[in-house]
């Protein structure tokens, strides 16, 4: 992740530039890594929502497509959301770290610092986003 503000200015600009994003740092999401088959005692924990045996690995990335985080230790069958809520990353944004935010999909809960998707706008505004 970026560390100085001068780093953090120039990955929101980058970000900026690619779709008027204002204030993206990161956009995050996880991604299931097939694993041969656990047999061993909770070996059913790696099967994912899919029905194959997985890691679930959850991704930051910058505007040039670059990783900036990285978490490789859940089993397929944890959710996007508790990963990032059990990350170092979560403790960073909170703490106020950053100053900006990050971009997720609708597997991540809308908090200050990370945004998602509205999934049913209601109002003519929120219909626009």
């Amino acid at each position: 992740m970026p560390t100085t503000l001068n780093q953090q200015q120039e990955t929101i600009r980058k970000f900026r530039s690619i779709a008027n994003f204002p204030t993206v740092i990161g956009a995050i999401d996880c991604t299931h890594i097939r694993v041969k088959k656990v047999n061993a005692d909770g070996g059913q924990l790696y099967i994912n929502r899919k029905g194959f045996s997985s890691i679930n690995v959850q991704v930051v990335c910058d505007a040039d497509l670059k990783i900036m985080d990285i978490v490789t230790r859940w089993r397929g069958s944890v959710h996007d959301s508790r990963i990032f809520r059990e990350c170092r990353l979560k403790q960073r944004f909170e703490a106020g770290a950053f100053s900006g935010i990050l971009l997720g999909d609708s597997g991540y809960p809308c908090t200050p610092y990370l945004f998602t998707p509205l999934l049913n706008p209601t109002t003519p505004q929120e219909d626009k986003i």
